[in-house]
C-alpha cells in the first residue's frame, strides 16, 4: 500500500508540474509575451501533451500489472522552442512517464538541443538529442503521428526509453537531392547514454535469471546513423540504420560485472498512398558479455535477438481511423522454438493486434486496441508471471491524449 501511494503522489507531482504552464502556453497570445529580448525578438513557443492509458490481459502481466488492469501507462511532457536567428533552433522537452514498473513518473529532460541548418544538405545538432532510428523512435510521445495504443513492441520496446530515446552529443543531418532518383536522408550521430538503474534495461536484466539486483551501469558511447532513400514518387521511403554501443557495462549487487558492445541493424519501410499508410521494420542486434567476478566463474554469452512488424492502416474521414499489425520478437533469432530454454514459450512472442482510432477534435484523440499474443518472450516478470506456457492469450488496451 505504501508502494501504491507514493507512486500516486509521485504521479501527480510530475503531471502538475507540466500541465499548468502548458495551459498557460496554449492561449493563442501567451506565446506572444515570452519574447526573452523583447519584442524584436521571435517569442517561444510551448507546446505539450498529457495520455492516460489502460491495459488488462486475460493471463499474464505485461507492460505492467494488466492481469489486473492497470492504469499505469501514463505519458506527459511539456517542450518548448525558439529559432533565435536565420536557420537556428534552440528546443527542449521535459517528459514523465509510467509503463509498469518502467519510468515510475519520474521527470526527466528528454531531450535539450541546439541546431544550425547551413543548407538541405547539411545541419548540425548539438546537447541531449533524440537518436535517429527506425519508423518509432523519435515520435513515440507524438500520439497524433500514428494509430497504435502500443506501438509494435517486436521492434520498439515501450519500457526502454532510458536506452533508445536519446543520447548527449552531437548529429550532422542533411537532404542530397538525387535528381530522377528522389533523395537521400541522413543522420550522423554520437554520444553518451543514460540508462537508468531503474530504467526499462535494468529492470529487463534484473527479472531475467539469475534475478539479482543492479547497483551501477555506465554511460557508454553510442556511434550509429541512419539512412533514408525518399523515392522519386510520393508517399513510399526505405531506411536503413545501424549502431554500436562502446562498452556498455553493469555491475549486480554481488559484484558480478558484465561488459559488452552492442551492435544493431534496422531496416524500415514506409508508404503513404491515398488514405493509407503501410509500414514495416525489421531489426536484429547482437552482443557477446563477458561476465567476471561476483564469486562466480568467468564467462561468455551472446544474446542475439530479432524482431519485426507489418502493418496497415486507413483513414476513413477526419475522425475515424482503423489499423491492424503483426509483430514478432526473438530473444535468440537462433532458437526461435525456445527448444533450449526451460520455459519454450519465453523464446518467442508473436502479437496481432487490431487498432480503432478517434479524433473528436484537433487537439483530443481516444484510441482502443485489441491483441491476440502467443508466447512470453517479452514479459521480462519471473515474479508476476511463476507459471507461463504455449497457450495464446489477449489484451485489452485503452488510450486518451490531449495535446496543446
Amino acid at each position: 500500500m505504501r508502494i501504491m501511494k507514493d507512486n500516486t503522489i509521485k504521479r501527480l507531482t510530475s503531471v502538475l508540474l507540466l500541465t499548468p504552464l502548458a495551459a498557460i502556453t496554449s492561449w493563442p497570445l501567451a506565446a506572444a509575451d515570452l519574447s526573452p529580448f523583447g519584442t524584436n525578438w521571435p517569442a517561444i513557443e510551448f507546446h505539450g501533451f498529457a495520455s492516460q492509458g489502460f491495459l488488462a490481459s486475460s493471463q499474464y502481466n505485461y507492460l505492467g500489472d494488466s492481469s489486473h488492469g492497470s492504469f499505469r501507462f501514463t505519458e506527459a511532457g511539456l517542450n518548448a522552442s525558439i529559432n533565435p536567428f536565420p536557420r537556428t533552433r534552440i528546443s527542449a522537452q521535459a517528459f514523465t512517464f509510467d509503463v509498469g514498473e518502467a519510468g515510475d513518473y519520474d521527470l526527466v529532460l528528454d531531450y535539450a538541443q541546439i541546431q544550425y541548418t547551413f543548407n538541405e544538405w547539411l545541419g548540425v545538432r548539438a546537447g541531449r538529442i533524440r537518436r535517429p532510428e527506425g519508423i518509432f523512435n523519435e515520435i513515440q510521445d507524438v500520439d497524433l503521428a500514428y494509430t497504435w495504443v502500443v506501438v509494435p513492441q517486436g521492434v520498439c520496446n515501450s519500457r526502454w526509453r532510458d536506452m533508445y530515446l536519446s543520447v548527449d552529443g552531437g548529429e550532422l543531418f542533411g537532404t542530397l537531392p538525387m535528381r530522377q532518383a528522389g533523395s537521400l536522408s541522413y543522420e550522423l550521430y554520437d554520444g553518451l547514454q543514460r540508462p537508468q538503474l531503474d530504467g526499462g534495461f535494468a529492470i529487463q536484466k534484473e527479472n531475467l535469471p539469475p534475478n539479482i539486483k543492479l547497483a551501477w551501469i555506465n554511460s557508454p558511447q553510442l556511434g550509429g546513423g541512419q539512412l533514408w532513400w525518399n523515392a522519386p514518387w510520393n508517399g513510399l521511403r526505405l531506411g536503413a540504420a545501424l549502431n554500436l554501443d562502446q562498452d556498455l557495462t553493469f555491475v549486480n549487487v554481488t559484484g558480478r560485472r558484465s561488459q559488452g558492445s552492442p551492435l544493431t541493424q534496422r531496416y524500415s519501410l514506409e508508404y503513404f498512398w491515398k488514405a493509407w499508410t503501410l509500414q514495416g521494420e525489421y531489426f536484429t542486434s547482437r552482443v557477446t558479455y563477458e561476465n567476471t567476478g561476483g564469486g562466480q566463474p568467468d564467462s561468455i554469452k551472446l544474446i542475439d535477438p530479432d524482431g519485426w512488424f507489418a502493418s496497415a492502416a486507413y483513414r476513413f474521414n477526419k475522425w475515424f481511423e482503423t489499423g491492424v499489425y503483426y509483430t514478432e520478437y526473438y530473444p535468440n533469432k537462433n532458437d526461435r522454438s525456445g527448444a533450449t530454454l526451460a520455459v519454450h514459450s519465453d523464446g518467442y512472442q508473436k502479437d496481432a493486434a487490431l487498432a480503432l482510432r478517434f479524433d473528436p477534435t484537433s487537439w483530443w484523440i481516444f484510441k482502443i486496441e485489441g491483441h491476440h499474443i502467443n508466447g512470453t518472450g517479452q514479459l521480462f516478470d519471473n515474479v508476476n508471471n511463476p507459471v507461463r506456457g504455449d497457450n495464446g492469450w489477449w489484451m485489452l488496451a485503452v488510450k486518451t491524449t490531449v495535446s496543446f
